[in-house]
């Protein structure tokens, strides 16, 4: 994974949009023009759009700040956006993009947007996504201009902070806190179950007794039981008929599926072959289809390389056609050179913002005027001889045969490419012809299962009615005992032919109510003492599944606390052999190392320190937090603190710290904002060629003057800024430079 490039628009002083790609290992930035020309914007543009809070960092007050505010010939702009555009084929970030781009945006009003490819996120999202790939908060991959020893400053518990963010161990943190979000909430959960089953018990206590007193027979008893023997006869009777109604109904439908299914698992038996033939056909097409597009792009390349080869020969023939003596005057003013280097500026500065061809032209068109009248001004002519010309003419005119011959495999290669695609296409079509007829015979399975799923449905509510039936029963049994079950259909419980099931469940609605009133206890007190103790139980329940739960969250803080720590002092170990051998290489010997250190919290009240004593050593301990301290040894010098370190001897040490940390778990960038001010240089060239080694591991965005890490760049932007106080770009690519050259 690395950063592709940046996009600004509004932001600051670069009121225009400007694009800014990394594409070698270190890219950098320097300023061409006064200070105050927008260096340090493009650092605070990176930090902000990775989820910056703080205002003061970013040199303002309020977020209007950020937006540029307008000058003397530009109006002010209503908002400011900022874009990173991540390479993510390796995908490093969980996210099934090749190419992830974020996005903030600030408006007039103060309000901030986010973006994730385009899509409006949360900060939270963005913090998420960037922790899992080692962009933490505390942005120590951003080492802005005079924040060089931040990390020398910084509390032990800061400092642990960011060797954290840089082991990404960031993620796990965040775990932790949701985890003990939770533990907590679901602690509360427990405590609140538990007073509601001690509210309950009483009551519970109170039906039982309640219920037993019901369970007294009563004169009208009998007669119920009598009512509940012939209506479960005739009950069961139209429960039995009604199955055999839906099985009858279902097998048709049933038989045709299976029929179906079997036509179709065979159509796929029968098709698969030649349909995997097809596949590997058009597949073997497309290979072919691939090839002629690579070759009609190198054609159209090579034609491109031959126009340019043209345009460059016309204009040599036109500049020797107008040219027949030279003269040079001695002296040149001072006026001339600047205004013609100010022409050849803007038409530079033309031709890198333009995209195409033409506008190209145009440019190198307007350059070459240009030195042909600064030469003109100077009294310059030249004498060429008639044989150069007639040269010239010959090659123009073999270069033009040049270009016909690649116009004409060009149109032979188009030719090849729609004919592949023809072939494609009927590959293709037979394809769908089989797969229509699969198509209808899985619509008539649907069908048919749509059907069957009615009969389902049916089955279903016959189902409910029988579940019904049998708690129906459960309550005849409550009531009267087991010999409401003695109707079979046989003897004197026979029910009669005109026996009406529906009025007989009425009136045995009747009777229970008549039990009621008789003054036994009636059903509801049964009824609510099922559901009170269903209640305990659920609650019950409850009480055990949220104790589990809260074991569980436990027993996963502790695994995240043994990672973070076994992780953290693994990469404790790893960054002090990286700091030593980057600190001896920067000094030429010494020692440098991290140590863990614990420290108790301060307590602003004296109770609490009191009862802080009173609670006992272990408790003290646990609430003992752990930072990291930075122990360096100079050569040929004694030193008892950081304090007593000079800023370049402080500089060099942030700086064997800083690359130690990325050497251990190399960040996707790194950015250093004039980190080598400090440096003599000796220490310069050292501190290049451990750039270089460096960006072996990561990429490398780096700010600025120095002319030894600058020859390590294999991009270099200047920033310069103009009377509309407006900053622009200018950028040297020095890999497309050599290759040009070679």
């Amino acid at each position: 994974m690395r950063l592709k490039c940046l996009e600004l628009s509004g932001f600051k002083s670069f009121a225009k949009p400007v694009k800014m790609e990394f594409p070698a290992p270190i890219s950098g930035v320097g300023v061409v023009g006064p200070n105050g020309s927008g260096k340090s914007n493009v650092v605070e543009a990176i930090r902000w759009v990775l989820g910056e809070q703080s205002l003061k960092s970013l040199r303002g007050k309020k977020g209007e700040d950020l937006i540029f505010n307008g000058s003397q010939t530009a109006p002010r702009l209503g908002k400011a956006s900022v874009s990173l555009i991540f390479d993510n084929k390796g995908k490093f970030f969980p996210v099934d993009f090749d190419e992830v781009k974020i996005t903030r945006k600030v408006f007039r009003d103060g309000a901030n947007e986010y973006f994730l490819n385009g899509s409006q996120v949360r900060l939270k999202d963005i913090i998420e996504i960037l922790s899992k790939v080692g962009l933490g908060t505390s942005s120590h991959h951003i080492i802005s201009q005079g924040e060089a020893d931040r990390i020398l400053s910084a509390s032990p518990k800061e400092r642990r902070q960011m060797i954290e963010d840089a082991l990404g161990l960031k993620i796990y943190q965040l775990r932790k806190q949701e985890s003990e979000r939770k533990l907590a909430r679901t602690e509360e959960n427990i405590s609140q179950v538990e007073a509601l089953r001690k509210e309950i018990q009483p009551h519970l206590r109170f039906l039982n007794k309640q219920v037993e007193k019901a369970r007294e027979e009563l004169s009208l008893r009998d007669e119920l039981k009598a009512l509940y023997a012939l209506y479960f006869a005739a009950e069961e009777k139209y429960l039995n008929e009604e199955k055999e109604k839906i099985s009858e109904r279902r097998a048709a439908p049933k038989a045709e599926l299976e029929k179906i299914e079997r036509d179709l698992a065979e159509l796929s038996e029968d098709s698969r072959p030649a349909s995997d033939e097809a596949k590997n056909e058009i597949g073997e097409l497309k290979g072919e289809l691939s090839k002629i597009e690579t070759e009609i792009s190198a054609l159209g390349a090579e034609r491109n390389s031959l126009e340019r080869e043209m345009g460059r020969f016309e204009g040599m023939i036109e500049m020797e056609e107008k040219k027949e003596k030279r003269t040079v005057k001695e002296e040149i003013s001072t006026d001339a050179v600047y205004k013609f280097t100010n022409k050849l500026s803007e038409s530079i500065d033309a031709g890198l913002r333009s995209e195409g061809l033409k506008e190209t032209k145009a440019a190198l068109a307007d350059i070459r005027e240009a030195i042909k009248s600064f030469l003109s001004g100077l009294g310059v002519e030249v004498a060429v001889k008639s044989s150069d010309l007639e040269n010239l003419k010959k090659k123009k005119e073999a270069v033009a045969v040049l270009i016909a011959g690649v116009g004409e495999r060009e149109k032979r290669a188009f030719e090849e490419r729609a004919e592949l695609e023809r072939k494609i296409s009927e590959r293709r079509e037979a394809l769908r012809a089989v797969e229509r007829e699969r198509y209808e015979m899985e619509a008539r399975v649907k069908e048919l299962r749509a059907i069957l799923s009615n009969m389902d449905i049916r089955e279903e509510s016959l189902n409910a009615q029988v579940l019904e039936f049998e708690r129906e029963k459960r309550e005849a049994v409550a009531l009267v005992g087991e010999e409401a079950l003695s109707g079979r259909g046989d003897g004197d419980t026979a029910p009669p032919a005109d026996f009406d099931r529906l009025d007989a469940r009425r009136k045995i609605e009747r009777m229970k109510i008549k039990l009621e009133d008789s003054g036994a206890i009636g059903e509801d007190a049964v009824k609510e003492y099922e559901e009170v103790k269903n209640r305990d139980e659920f609650f019950e329940k409850e009480l055990t599944d949220l104790t589990g739960a809260a074991d569980s969250l436990r027993e996963l803080l502790k695994d995240l606390e043994e990672k973070i720590n076994s992780d953290f002092k693994e990469g404790i170990d790893k960054i002090n052999k990286e700091f030593y051998s980057f600190f001896v290489l920067m000094f030429g010997g010494g020692a440098a190392e991290l140590k863990v250190v614990a420290s108790k919290p301060r307590r602003k009240k004296e109770d609490e320190e009191l009862a802080e004593l009173e609670a006992g050593g272990e408790d003290g301990e646990e609430n003992n937090e752990e930072g990291v301290d930075v122990s360096v040894s100079l050569p040929k010098k004694r030193i008892n603190s950081l304090d007593m370190l000079s800023g370049g001897e402080r500089a060099l040490t942030s700086i064997a710290l800083l690359f130690a940390m990325s050497q251990v778990n190399p960040p996707p960038f790194l950015i250093l904002d004039e980190t080598d001010a400090a440096l003599d240089e000796a220490n310069s060239q050292r501190y290049g060629n451990m750039l270089m080694n460096l960006s072996e591991q990561t990429q490398l965005i780096v700010i600025t003057h120095n002319r030894e890490t600058m020859k390590q760049a294999g991009v270099l932007y200047g920033v310069t800024m103009g009377s509309d106080s407006i900053s622009k770009l200018l950028s040297i690519k020095f890999t497309e430079a050599e290759r040009m050259v070679k």
